[in-house]
């Protein structure tokens, strides 16, 4: 794997997070920012055939 494809799915990750986490603290200003930036980075990931592992939701232990 490339650092390009490594370094942008990290970035997914980290924004679906941030996501996540946004729309459990009720912050709708974060979860439409998260929400944009997750958005750019999906449409990278096509442009670029990079591809994306499906979100999974985190762990509630």
């Amino acid at each position: 794997m490339d650092t390009f494809s490594a370094e942008l799915r990290q970035r997914i990750a980290a924004a679906r997070h941030a996501l996540r986490a946004a729309q459990r603290d009720g912050d709708l200003d974060a979860e439409r920012v998260y929400s944009g930036e997750l958005d750019s980075l999906l449409h990278l990931a096509r442009e670029n055939d990079v591809t994306v592992p499906p979100d999974q939701p985190e762990d509630k232990n």
